[in-house]
């Protein structure tokens, strides 16, 4: 029988004692692979629809989380804007409305309030404005983070559209300013159509 030089017996009992290297006296798998994360969750889902421009899909995930948590503000957030891209107007004041009650903290449900209480039918300005006013008193730079498309200056817009349409023109005027437009001389006797027509210079510049 052949004898292994004891050089190559300690070579192999080397190799084996390294942590670099697997196979020499275990089964080789090595430690167990990480658990995979999390699935994402409804309103996880939504959001990435939405922000991918699938609306509908997004809503029925949205709806989905509040079915399972009705006290799911961020859900009914989510809802909210669905249903205002939809133009389910009703349906995005209600779930704007019942975010806050659920505890919502941030600007967008009154954000949404806002745009929804301007644009619905019949439409609401004082109310556009208060909202307006509570969205700009959480965050004056607001940034809607699931469209980067909507911020202060859409708020800020919707307070002159509103002031304007309740003849508030001195209000109206003064969100201009604010908007970077240009403001109006009031002893102009053409002051109101000028105003409306920077505002609404400003409502295309801003897509609102």
């Amino acid at each position: 029988m052949l004898r292994r030089p004891i050089v190559t017996l300690w070579i192999v009992a080397s190799l084996c004692a390294s942590p670099l290297l697997v196979g020499c006296g275990d089964d080789g798998t090595g430690p167990p692979p990480p658990p995979p994360p999390p699935p994402p969750s409804l309103v996880e889902q939504g959001w990435e629809a939405f922000e991918n421009g699938d609306f509908f899909v997004a809503a029925n995930k949205f709806q989905q989380a509040i079915t399972d948590d009705p006290a799911n503000a961020e859900a009914r957030d989510g809802f909210g804007w669905s249903s205002l891209k939809l133009g389910n107007l009703q349906d995005a004041q209600t779930s704007f409305d019942e975010a806050l009650v659920n505890g919502f903290a941030g600007a967008d449900p009154h954000v949404g309030r806002a745009i929804v209480l301007r644009d619905i039918s019949p439409p609401d300005f004082t109310a556009a404005i208060d909202a307006a006013g509570a969205a700009l008193a959480i965050d004056s730079v607001y940034q809607f983070a699931h469209d980067t498309e909507l911020d202060w200056r859409d708020v800020r817009l919707v307070l002159a559209q509103s002031h304007f349409a309740l003849s508030a023109y001195d209000q109206a005027n003064a969100q201009v300013g604010l908007l970077g437009g240009n403001m109006q001389n009031p002893a102009s006797t053409t002051f109101v159509a000028d105003l409306l027509a920077e505002i609404e210079r400003l409502g295309v510049l801003f897509g609102g």
